[in-house]
């Protein structure tokens, strides 16, 4: 299968399930569609570029200092206007969620500490839960991307700055005397 057909598959598994089973949008008045500057942006994951050759107006790609798998450098796609929902990466349609490789090595779904900041459903202490049935399409995505290597080199180095970055946030937030507790919905696993 190539790139292109894989994400056609993802976002065809996606096509008809969001975070919540209302519209989302309503907690944080659409947040996470609108940039905080101008260069605010989502990763693209490896080969998605493919699904933007007729790129829409409202869509730019940069190259990021992010790299993985032996120095190459992830895309960003960076909106201008509000986006077709149909024309979305694959990062706007799993958000909040994120797939993670522990140091055990196994793939699994959590919630993207990045997203803390921006989307209320990232957050431990809110009322809204994710909807099961979006989780199960994001795992099955997941399953589907975790057969191509140069997806798991880019999650896998996701993964370790996503560490650092929550190792620096709890530095600074966390009480000595509190157990750590993890952000996972769900563990599971593939190789």
């Amino acid at each position: 299968m190539n790139k292109r057909e894989l994400y056609e598959k993802a976002y065809g598994i996606l096509a008809n399930v969001t975070p919540l089973v209302s519209d989302c949008g309503q907690l944080c008045n659409q947040a996470c569609c609108h940039a905080i500057d101008d260069d605010s942006g989502m990763f693209l994951f490896p080969g998605e570029e493919v699904m933007y050759e007729d790129k829409p107006h409202w869509l730019r790609l940069e190259t990021s200092n992010f790299t993985y798998g032996g120095g190459k450098k992830a895309l960003v796609a960076i909106c201008s206007a509000l986006c077709d929902r149909k024309l979305r990466p694959l990062a706007c349609r799993i958000f909040p969620l994120t797939p993670y490789i522990g140091h055990n090595g196994l793939l699994s779904l959590k919630v993207d500490p990045r997203a803390v900041p921006v989307c209320p459903l990232a957050r431990a202490n809110t009322p809204e839960k994710i909807d099961e049935a979006f989780i199960d399409a994001v795992a099955n995505v997941f399953k589907l991307l975790a057969r191509d290597r140069e997806f798991k080199s880019f999650v896998l180095s996701l993964s370790r700055t996503m560490d650092e970055q929550e190792e620096v946030f709890r530095k600074f937030t966390e009480n000595p005397s509190k157990k750590r507790t993890s952000r996972a919905i769900r563990r599971s696993y593939y190789r």
